[in-house]
């Protein structure tokens, strides 16, 4: 039997409390920033995979009360055809 693996899509960190906190420039839910959540579905895997992690700098650093967060990923940049 052959089994093929369907790559398993990442999951969006959203919590349901979208709602900006306007000091910081995040997310109150999922420390994304606007552009991130905009941008979401279309970003690539892998842009998804490193917007978790900056997300996860971010609410780390805000725990700790640190004010060095990640920079926002931005809008996506599109494929020019040559």
């Amino acid at each position: 039997m052959n089994k093929t693996l369907t790559p398993t899509p990442v999951r969006s960190p959203c919590v349901k409390v979208c709602e900006m906190d306007e000091a910081v420039g995040l997310c109150k839910g999922c420390y994304r920033t606007q552009d991130e959540r905009d941008w979401w579905v279309a970003y690539n895997d892998e842009q998804q995979r490193e917007v978790l992690r900056r997300c996860e700098q971010r609410s780390e650093a805000l725990r700790e009360g640190r004010g060095d967060l990640a920079p926002s990923m931005g809008p996506v940049e599109p494929k020019r055809k040559g």
